[in-house]
C-alpha cells in the first residue's frame, strides 16, 4: 500500500491483528529485511512494515532526509491508520527514526526498542566517512554499496549466510542514489539523543550485537543498561536478523511482551 506524503509516495505493508508494531529497517535495507519474521510477529500483533524516504518502495523528498524528516513520514503512515499505543523495533538507522518519531509523537509511542542502533550522534571520524562516501556514491555507487556492506560482516558469517547475504547485498544496491545521499547525510546530522532515551517514560530496549563494528555493546551496556527496560546482547554482528535470526526474534518477541519495569 502507498500514501502521498509531501508530493512523495510512501510503501507500507500492514499484515495481523492485535497492538500496533511498526517495523522500521535501516540505511539501504527497505521493508522486506523483516519478512522472516512477520508469521511469527503476526500471530500476536499487527505489523506495519515502512519502507524509509529513499528507500525500498518509497520516493525521496529532497537530498537529504533528517531522521525527523523521516519520522514525519513515519507519522503519515500511523495516522492514516490511527494507530495509538504503538511499538517501535528500529534496525540501525530505523532505531535512528525511532528514536526523532518518539520525541515528536511521544503521545502515540509506547514502546521503542533500538536493534542495532544507538541514540548517540555519530563521531567526528564517522561524520567525515559519511562526507566521503556522498561523494563517492556519486561516481562509483556500486562499489561504494559492495565494500560498506560486505564490511559488516565477518567470513564466518559470510560463509554461513551467503544466500541471505546476496538477497541483501541485492536491496541495498536497488536504493536510489539520491536515496543514499539523502539518508546518510541526515544521519551525519542526527542529534544527540542518549539523555531522551535516559528519562523517557516510554517503555525503552536494546537488542545490540556482541561482534558489531558499528555499535560498542560492551560501552553501551555501561551507559544505558540501568535506564533501559529491556537490555540484550547477543553472539552477532551489526546485521542481526541475519546472522543471528533466532535470538533475534526471540527477544523482539520477548521485548514487546514485557512490561515496563527495570
Amino acid at each position: 500500500m502507498t500514501i502521498n506524503h509531501k508530493g512523495a509516495s510512501i510503501f507500507y505493508t500492514d499484515q495481523g491483528k492485535g497492538s500496533p508494531v511498526v517495523l522500521l529497517h535501516g540505511f539501504l535495507e527497505n521493508h522486506q529485511m523483516w519478512d522472516h519474521f512477520l508469521s511469527v510477529l503476526c500471530e500476536q500483533h499487527r505489523i506495519i512494515c515502512i519502507d524509509l524516504l529513499g528507500h525500498g518502495f518509497s520516493e525521496s523528498v529532497g537530498y537529504v532526509h533528517s531522521m525527523e524528516e523521516m519520522a514525519a513520514a513515519v507519522a503519515a503512515v500511523t495516522n492514516q491508520l490511527e494507530l495509538k499505543d504503538i511499538s517501535i523495533i528500529g534496525h540501525s538507522m530505523g532505531g535512528y527514526v525511532g528514536i526523532a518519531f518518539a520525541k515528536a509523537y511521544p503521545e502515540f509511542v509506547s514502546k521503542l526498542c533500538l536493534l542495532n542502533s544507538t541514540p548517540e550522534p555519530d563521531d567526528d571520524a564517522r561524520k567525515k566517512l559519511r562526507s566521503r562516501a556522498n561523494v563517492m556514491a556519486k561516481k562509483q555507487y556500486e562499489q561504494l554499496v559492495r565494500m560498506s556492506f560486505i564490511n559488516l560482516f565477518d567470513k564466518k558469517a559470510s560463509t554461513n549466510h551467503t544466500a541471505e547475504i546476496n538477497n541483501a547485498l541485492q536491496q541495498a544496491l536497488n536504493t536510489p542514489v539520491q536515496g543514499y545521499i539523502a539518508a546518510n547525510s541526515g544521519m551525519k546530522d542526527r542529534p544527540d539523543s542518549s539523555e531522551f532515551w535516559k528519562t523517557t517514560s516510554i517503555t525503552t530496549g536494546m537488542i545490540l550485537g556482541k561482534s558489531d563494528l558499528l555499535i560498542d555493546a560492551e560501552i553501551h551496556e555501561q551507559s544505558y543498561k540501568e535506564d533501559t527496560n529491556f537490555f540484550v546482547i547477543i553472539d552477532s554482528g551489526h546485521m542481526s536478523h541475519i546472522t543471528n535470526a533466532t535470538e533475534t526474534i526471540n527477544n523482539i518477541l520477548d521485548f514487546l511482551s514485557a512490561s515496563s519495569s527495570t
